[in-house]
């Protein structure tokens, strides 16, 4: 789809919503319709649980609730943002990513779910709470965080390793990013099929580098997620991480040479998967990929895993002497339009819509058939998925493994993204491609 198109169905979803809104009463939902967004995900579930046939709220969930299907390649537009900021009133139930969570509950467009009784905070583990929680303004003293969101997922990028050959080696996975090296060292001189020590995505680098970054003691925001990359610590912390990787290149990560093979979708895992790399930074949910790549035998090369024994999991390292571990969490989650609460019925069709979509079967069904690894607690002790259970344990139920969401700011991203790049690429040093992107932020009104 190219550009034009994508506008013009942006476009197309944003006249819908206001269709819905003043349209005729033949195209509007009923006033005991409640309108949602979603994915083919949440769909392809509802129809599950409706066939199991265990809850009847599944199987009338159509006549209560009219799904509005935004398409994944419209997701980048935040297509949500022209309707609620014109106080839009549809759709009223929203799935969110993170960031997007963060600035519209920052902007006051989503309902409090937690001081309002619609979810209670506590039912989810403690790190994913908190990335879809910000602060209220309400009352004296620190602002307390409000829940805006309920994610029905945990997912972050993770560091994915070779267990059976750190195994071979008695290495324990590492902590920080001088264990990982020296595990490098040792392993790649007696493993001659692989080619690399660690791979991470070139496209989208900057979603790889804030857990590295913040793993150096870094801020891009600070508490009142004001931008704070300028600050001399920040930039300190900016540098180091990139001059590390950067002095890593051609011995544990890809040479600047090399590096373009690793931009196509896909590529990353096929890399992890034929036995080219010791380590490889990717999404939680690449694990499943990964399962599904074996169980279908994909190429032929000698070193290619067959087994899913051989694949470790571990949160992406950080500077030595750091206390934590970070991971840049990419959850969606479902979130109430605030402009949409006009009555209690309203509020309470919300709740009972979230009760279903984020309950604990809809959770370990996903677990189970999906590989999600669930947000709720509940449903965490009822999985039985191997691999969902390695994940959380091993990763996101680390004591000092914190889950952040990315910055708000599309224009930071963006302009992060294409410094970070030129350093890696040669183009520029470390030191010049922090400082350039501070200096076209500052120009820009970014900081």
């Amino acid at each position: 789809m190219n550009f034009g198109n994508k506008i013009t169905g942006l476009l197309a979803i944003l006249l819908l919503f206001g269709c819905l809104s003043c349209g005729s009463p033949a195209e509007a939902p009923s006033r005991q319709t409640l309108t949602y967004t979603f994915d083919a995900p949440t769909r392809e579930l509802i129809s599950l649980l409706a066939k199991q046939g265990k809850t009847k709220a599944y199987d009338d969930f159509d006549r209560y609730f009219k799904g509005l299907l935004v398409p994944q390649s419209l997701l980048p537009y935040e297509p949500f943002v022209l309707g609620l900021s014109t106080e839009s009133k549809i759709p009223v139930v929203l799935l969110l990513d993170a960031p997007w969570a963060q600035r519209y509950g920052m902007a006051g467009w989503l309902y409090e779910l937690e001081r309002t009784q619609v979810f209670s905070k506590a039912e989810l583990t403690p790190a994913v709470a908190e990335a879809f929680s910000v602060a209220s303004s309400r009352g004296r003293g620190r602002p307390a965080k409000e829940l805006v969101a309920v994610p029905t997922y945990i997912k972050g990028n993770i560091l994915f390793y070779r267990r059976d050959l750190l195994k071979r080696y008695q290495l324990a996975p590492p902590r920080n990013w001088e264990e990982l090296k020296a595990i490098c060292r040792k392993v790649l001189a007696q493993e001659r099929s692989l080619k690399y020590g660690l791979v991470f995505h070139m496209t989208n680098f900057v979603n790889d580098f804030y857990p590295i970054f913040w793993g150096y003691g870094g801020r891009i925001l600070d508490e009142e997620n004001r931008l704070v990359l300028q600050q001399k610590d920040n930039v300190a912390a900016a540098v180091a991480a990139l001059s590390d990787l950067r002095a890593m290149q051609g011995t544990v990560v890809p040479a600047a040479k090399d590096l373009k093979q690793f931009e196509p979708p896909l590529s990353l895992r096929r890399a992890f998967y034929q036995g080219e790399a010791l380590f490889m930074i990717n999404w939680n949910t690449r694990l499943q990929d990964l399962k599904e790549m074996i169980l279908k035998r994909e190429g032929n090369g000698p070193g290619r895993l067959t087994d899913m024994s051989q694949i470790g999991v571990a949160p992406i390292p950080c500077q030595a002497g750091q206390a934590h571990r970070y991971s840049n969490i990419g959850s969606f989650a479902w979130g109430v339009n605030r402009f949409a609460v006009t009555n209690p019925q309203v509020i309470d069709k919300a709740k009972k819509f979230i009760s279903l979509v984020a309950d604990e079967q809809f959770q370990v069904l996903a677990a189970e058939t999906l590989g999600q690894v669930p947000a709720l607690k509940s449903a965490l002790k009822k999985v039985t998925n191997k691999e969902v259970l390695q994940v959380y344990q091993e990763t996101f139920a680390s004591a000092d493994m914190v889950l952040r969401p990315r910055p708000q700011s599309r224009r930071l991203n963006n302009v992060l993204e294409k410094y970070l790049g030129e350093a890696l690429y040669g183009q520029r040093s470390p030191e010049a491609a922090i400082e350039a992107a501070i200096n076209e932020l500052k120009e820009a009104g970014g900081l």
